[in-house]
């Protein structure tokens, strides 16, 4: 090999070492670069990873935070609702000789469910709902009477109990009607066959009066303490003395006695009082001071029964700087009387709420809503209606119309009820102390 081959050869080893070094490189660029990019790769993938992760446990910390929320909402909603109690009140519950006959049937099984039906929705619906049940029960339907010594069969308490009532106030004016078997009949009725209703006002014998005199009931988040008095008896049955556990009449001293245990045991006390004169809408002196006194011993709560006409309703001011909502009369409820006004009546409505930092209740609202009580040409069909469903074909078909020369119509009755329907708000009055 000559020296010129000799250097082509040397330079072709050159070249290719070059070449080859330039391949190496170029490789391990390429590595690198193929590095870079899976680096990349995998930088962006683990942000995106991360992004999700994040988004992921955002969207897990939202669920579960909406869920905290939602449980906060359903307990604090479950603790109003536990602390919020609604209460409805009726008149007079009284069964004139139309009643019974309309309540009989072929079979000898009586029934007057059928006197409460437009009204049981709401009955139903109120945590609590009272009926003063003016009369005392019989047990055999021979005995059954109407006006003036009422006495009323079973089959027309087991209607109120169908219809939603739990509280029944029976300390009235015809509470003695039959004597002591009226009472013992009555308690027995109850007490056996519908041992959850509360009954106020009778008792069956001394110590079921000192038992049962104060009746507290517990429902909800409350604690309500009830009373029921009488401003006496018809003067055609006066109660004996040695039985006089068995009526709750009104007097002073017993009864700031039974208020002042009441209030000592309950959250609220509420007083379902039998007075008033009669056929008028104007509230009487003796109701009056019935009515003040029980606001200065700090009543709640004061129903009144008797006068068979609505009166007003409203907050008493009481001695206390508190105040005492107070029903002056709901009229009758169930009825065949002949005069307008004792056709018309109404339905206590309010409610109670207690706060849930304090535990003191209040009367957050209440109103009282406007009833009739209808009953066709020879008082037939009889049944209590409110007066938002009444119509009139209804008035026009009231048998009223054969009792009564004044004007009975959907838009008469609506002005009758008109001024009855706001609430006011009562001055306090010469009220009593009872120290």
């Amino acid at each position: 090999m000559n020296q010129e081959e000799r250097a082509r050869l040397e330079e072709r080893q050159r070249q290719k070492k070059i070449r080859e070094r330039r391949r190496k490189k170029q490789v391990r660029r390429q590595k690198m670069l193929l590095a870079g990019i899976i680096m990349i790769i995998v930088i962006i993938t683990a942000g995106v990873n991360i992004v999700k992760n994040n988004r992921k446990k955002a969207e897990q910390a939202a669920v579960t935070k909406a869920k905290q929320e939602k449980l906060a909402k359903q307990k604090q909603e479950e603790l109003e609702k536990e602390n919020t109690l609604s209460m409805i009140a009726v008149g007079d519950n009284l069964y004139h000789d139309a009643i019974l006959e309309e309540g009989k049937t072929d079979s000898g099984a009586w029934n007057f469910d059928f006197l409460y039906q437009n009204v049981k929705k709401e009955i139903e619906e109120a945590d609590l709902s009272a009926v003063n049940q003016e009369t005392v029960f019989v047990n055999n339907h021979d005995e059954v009477a109407g006006y003036p010594e009422f006495a009323s069969p079973l089959e027309g308490g087991d209607a109120l109990i169908k219809a939603g009532f739990n509280i029944v106030t029976q300390a009235s004016n015809h509470a003695y009607d039959k004597g002591k078997a009226g009472i013992l009949n009555s308690v027995t009725f109850w007490r056996t066959s519908h041992p959850n209703v509360t009954l106020l006002g009778i008792h069956k014998d001394q110590q079921d009066e000192e038992r049962n005199r104060i009746q507290v009931v517990e429902k909800k988040n409350f604690k309500i303490a009830m009373m029921n008095y009488t401003f006496g008896l018809n003067e055609a049955t006066p109660l004996p003395e040695d039985e006089s556990y068995s009526i709750d009449v009104f007097d002073e001293e017993q009864v700031a006695k039974d208020i002042e245990t009441a209030k000592s045991e309950s959250d609220v006390v509420i007083v379902f009082l039998h007075t008033g004169v009669e056929d008028t809408t104007d509230i009487d002196e003796d109701t009056e001071n019935r009515i003040d006194f029980l606001a200065s011993q700090g009543v709640d709560i004061t129903i009144c029964s008797h006068p068979h006409v609505i009166r007003a309703f409203g907050m008493k001011e009481r001695a206390d700087g508190g105040q005492m909502l107070v029903y002056y009369s709901l009229g009758n409820f169930v009825s065949t009387q002949e005069a307008i006004p004792e056709l018309l009546e109404g339905m206590a409505k309010f409610t109670l709420k207690k706060d849930l930092d304090t535990g003191k209740v209040t009367v957050s609202d209440y109103s009282m809503q406007p009833l009739v009580m209808h009953y066709d040409t020879g008082k037939t069909n009889c049944a209590v209606y409110k007066l938002s469903d009444y119509t009139e074909e209804l008035a026009k078909a009231h048998g009223i119309h054969e009792y009564s020369e004044e004007e009975f119509t959907l838009e008469s009755i609506q002005e009758f009820f008109a001024p009855f329907l706001t609430p006011q708000t009562f001055a306090s009055g010469s009220q009593k102390n009872s120290d």
